[in-house]
């Protein structure tokens, strides 16, 4: 019975530091890039909360880390006003999306969605395939969505769109 309890107490342990770090994270972050936040720090405790309560902190830094990786090594930046966590100030500050939100642009509630969370990005129609195939060659799995790829990571499902421009 104590080897039960044993376990429980270190996953419970392991977690609650996976969390603390990824707040750290987040905050620093910010700090490092001079964000601005005054008067919407309630609505970043309130995500970090539900992001932490819904486990999807290792997926939401895999996110930063893949569009990160791709503006970097392949200079493709997604289409910003297409990505569905525009309004929220987790994804911001990570640098998945670019548009700071204010207290008019905020949309609460995000990360409190149905597990597990279903997320869109795009990039141009020129460039989403050779995004998709840098994804796969970096060991990401992707699956495919209604004939639009998929990326799966843990509580969080990417589906990436193509924009056509005119």
């Amino acid at each position: 019975m104590s080897k039960n309890k044993d376990q429980k107490r270190k996953a419970q342990l392991a977690a609650r530091a996976k969390n603390e770090s990824f707040r750290f994270q987040v905050e620093f972050t910010r700090k490092q890039k001079g964000i601005d936040i005054m008067g919407m720090e309630q609505n970043l405790a309130a995500e970090l909360d539900a992001i932490c309560q819904n486990d999807q902190t290792d997926a939401l830094l895999d996110l930063a880390k893949i569009v990160e990786g791709m503006r970097k090594e392949l200079g493709f930046e997604q289409e910003a006003d297409k990505c569905s966590l525009n309004g929220s100030l987790v994804p911001f500050i990570l640098g998945i999306n670019t548009t700071q939100p204010d207290s008019n642009t905020y949309v609460p509630g995000i990360f409190t969605a149905q597990q597990p969370l279903q997320v869109s990005i795009a990039y141009d129609n020129e460039i989403r395939n050779q995004a998709v195939g840098w994804m796969k060659a970096n060991g990401y799995e992707i699956s495919s969505y209604l004939g639009q790829p998929l990326l799966k990571l843990k509580n969080l499902r990417i589906v990436i769109k193509r924009v056509l421009k005119p």
